[in-house]
């Protein structure tokens, strides 16, 4: 049991490795503090390759931007030539407090659960401010968001417990283990309701991931296509990938799918 609980801890804090770097002239920063959980977090926005400020563009919110937002916008920018596709404002949500605080759906590692009140953040205070002083498209059908390991669980709870904020869900290799499976407890309770909603929903998995994240990504896989035909779904299985080596190939056919549905 020692050995898991160590497991489970590094599942959440590892960072990503593979790492490329945005232009200076397409990257803004600022700083907000939240009202709803008194965090100050600090919020890199990245414009489209070919930005033009005549323009409106569809925004996607990246979690743990410290180690993954870079490697998100190269790929953006890839994917988005490749499809000739308009390209997407990128929303870098740095930590305003612990991470597994503000991801986390429950109280875990010593933590009080803050998942509720950082999306409350992101709608009331940091989505409103975006559409307000960047070229973003208002409205859930132009947002997405992107997370990894605890980031793809706080992903996975924004689609169940606070749909209306985004319609493009982006969840790779998330830790729905946490809570006793707290996030697929909640979607039953709440799936009348969301199942009305729209959009798209892309879930991967490192082939090699531990036995406590597999049993729970696939029951979540079966329920959204069981359930939410009204989203767009892709479900990727990276093969001969752990928890960590998964990402540098789920990312980039995560965007790949998501471009699709621009």
């Amino acid at each position: 049991m020692k050995l898991l609980a160590l497991f489970a801890a590094l599942l959440l804090l590892f960072p990503a490795c593979k790492k490329d770097s945005i232009p200076a002239d397409r990257v803004q920063t600022f700083t907000i503090s939240s009202t709803a959980n008194g965090g100050a977090y600090p919020i890199t926005v990245v414009l489209p390759q070919n930005y033009s400020p005549e323009k409106k563009y569809a925004t996607l919110y990246v979690l743990d931007p410290k180690w993954d937002l870079d490697f998100v916008a190269s790929e953006c920018d890839k994917q988005a030539a490749a499809q000739q596709r308009e390209g997407v404002l990128l929303i870098g949500i740095g930590w305003g407090h612990d991470r597994v605080h503000d991801y986390a759906p429950v109280p875990l590692r010593g933590g009080t659960g803050g998942a509720d009140e950082f999306a409350r953040f992101i709608g009331n205070e940091l989505i409103p401010r975006v559409e307000k002083d960047y070229p973003a498209a208002a409205g859930r059908q132009y947002r997405g968001i992107i997370g990894h390991s605890a980031g793809g669980l706080f992903a996975a709870h924004c689609f169940v417990g606070h749909n209306e904020l985004f319609a493009h869900y982006i969840a790779l290799s998330p830790s729905l283990w946490v809570g006793d499976q707290v996030v697929l407890v909640r979607e039953k309770e709440l799936r009348t309701n969301n199942t009305t909603g729209n959009g798209s929903f892309f879930l991967a998995v490192g082939e090699l991931e531990q036995e406590l994240m597999q049993p729970p990504i696939a029951l979540f896989q079966k329920t959204l296509h069981d359930y939410y035909p009204r989203y767009t779904q892709g479900f990727y299985i990276a093969r001969g990938l752990d928890h960590m080596g998964s990402k540098n190939t789920t990312i980039p056919k995560a965007l790949s799918f998501y471009f699709q549905q621009q």
